[in-house]
Order: structure tokens, then sequence, then C-alpha cells
């Protein structure tokens, strides 16, 4: 069954928890396709039963057969069974078996119209403090985050609508939203999760498949919602270190002109990604890094003669 509906649309699964999500969509379908074939014969053979020619005169007594009944709550029970013994199980797991937090690596995803936008922790696993208060677009400050806070000094924020992660390892996701709701989805992961403004709802997975894909806002949310979505890159777990580690880097210079060549080599990375090569990503990450550090210390060196001119002066 799973073949057949990965023929119709049903995209291939890359995660831990996809096995389990696909067996009850395998079952659902069964279970329609009994209901089909079974409700179609029947349908059928009422039409030819009590056609007009073999029954000239409406019987009030009617049909007094109750294989209907027996039929009807036949499916009944089989749904309650996929449903106790399947479906149950699996939506347990997704929602309350979250793996801790040491374990995992967590990033929080804030959707607005019509982007998601990602934040890391950074080095000392701590989120910084964040504030509606200080959102400002036009700063790019799309989550409102305070960088005075010292938690906040070494978060990463990628671009709008890149989410990285490792792969082979649990992924947690602290989902929420600025404005509307929104529904954050990964098809291939099998996770979809609705963001609710005032909640942080955590959803998890496992990523077993180096690549790149698409999210998907699975939620009607505004004129332009065509348009939201963005794509997540699943790196080795090296790849992933470096890169994360560049965009610290590039952070801290905050200066295009010094990390142009950084930047552009983490675009080759995406690109990588995008055609199916990690190793090749790999290798480009830790180039961009190495480009990262040299930028840095560039910055750093003109800085110090800047201020040596200045006492000059």
């Amino acid at each position: 069954m799973l073949e057949l509906l990965h023929k119709f649309g049903l995209p291939a699964a890359y995660s831990a928890q996809a096995p389990a999500i696909d067996s009850v969509i395998s079952w659902i379908h069964i279970l329609m396709m009994i209901l089909y074939v079974g409700w179609g014969a029947f349908f059928i053979y009422t039409l030819i039963r009590f056609r007009r020619k073999r029954n000239p005169n409406a019987n009030p007594k009617g049909i007094t057969s109750h294989f209907s009944t027996y039929s009807e709550a036949g499916v009944a029970i089989f749904e309650i069974i996929i449903l106790v013994a399947l479906s149950f199980p699996v939506w347990a797991s997704r929602v309350e078996e979250i793996p801790e937090r040491e374990n995992a690596e967590v990033i929080r995803v804030v959707a607005q119209q019509f982007k998601w936008n990602i934040l890391y922790p950074g080095e000392d696993g701590i989120f910084g403090r964040t504030s509606p208060d200080l959102i400002d677009d036009e700063a790019l400050n799309f989550i409102g985050i305070d960088r005075k806070d010292e938690a906040a000094k070494d978060d990463i924020i990628p671009t709008q609508g890149h989410l990285h992660l490792p792969v082979d390892k649990n992924i947690i996701v602290e989902l929420t939203t600025r404005d509307v709701i929104h529904s954050f989805s990964i098809p291939v992961m099998r996770i979809k999760q609705d963001a609710i403004p005032g909640i942080r709802i955590p959803t998890w997975f496992t990523p077993t498949q180096t690549g790149s894909w698409e999210i998907a806002c699975a939620q009607l949310c505004g004129n332009s919602h065509y348009q939201m979505k963005g794509f997540v890159h699943v790196h080795t777990q090296r790849g992933y270190e470096a890169y994360m580690n560049t965009l610290t880097i590039v952070q801290e210079v905050d200066d295009y002109d010094y990390t142009l060549d950084a930047e552009y080599t983490l675009s080759q990375v995406i690109d990588a990604l995008k055609k199916g090569n990690a190793r090749d990503a790999e290798e480009l990450a830790f180039q961009a890094l190495s480009q990262a550090e040299v930028a840095k210390a560039e910055k750093e060196k003109a800085d110090d003669e800047d201020d040596d001119w200045g006492e000059e002066w």
C-alpha cells in the first residue's frame, strides 16, 4: 500500500518517526478502499435488486435483513481498532514523548505573515529575551530579540525561512507566531503543527537523510499565504557545526564588506544540499568557516588601526 501511495503523491519519508505515521496512513487508506469497494458493490446491488421492473409496487415493510446493520457495526469496530491500536499510540508519542533537551537540538520558529523566522540559542544553549515591543521589521528584528540581554548576544538568526539541522539527531522545534494562526509543515519529515499566537508549542522529529526540502504553511493565513514557504537544510553533524559557527562569526563581524566571501560560500553549501551532495556541502561549510575567521581577523585589525589613528589626532 505504501508504495502505491508514493506513486500517487505521498512524499518520501526522511525522519525516524515517519514509519509509524506512514503505517497509520496505510491502514486508513486500506479501510477507505474496503469501504469504497464494499459500499459501491452494495449500492450497485440495491439498484439491481430493487429496480422498478422487478418491484413495480412499493413494499411498505421494506427489507428485513440485518446485513447493513452488521456491516456498519463491523466498520465501526475496525475504525476503533485503528484508533486505539495505531493512531492513539502514534499521537501520544508525538505529543508526550518529547526527548530531553540536553540530547536534542532546540530551535525556536516564529511564524509571521508571510515568513518563517528561525532562532538558535547559540553556544550557551540559552535563548535570549524576546519581546513583542522590540519587533522592528525595518531593523530586521522580526522576533523582537533583546540584544542587550546577555543570553541573547550569542543567539543565531539565519536568513528568514532557512532552517538548518544536523542529521540523525533529535530536533525540538518550539513553535509560535507573532500574528495569525499558521501551520508549520515539513511533509518529508511527517511534521505538521499549528502555530498559535501567545503559545509556544513543541514539536519534534529526527532527520535521517541529508538534503534540502520545503517548509510549507498548511493553514490559510492571509492573501499572500502562497508565498509563505521556507526550506529545511539537513547537514552532516560536522557540516552543521561548521555552518553554524560560520553564521556566528558573520553575525559578530556584521560587515558585508568583510564577510562577502564567507556568505557566498554558505549559499553554495545550500546549493550542494539541494543537489544531494552532503559531503561537498560539509567541505564548503568548513571553507566558509575559514573565510569567516579571516574576515573577523581583518575587521579586528582595521578597527585597531582606526583606534590608533584616532589616538594620534
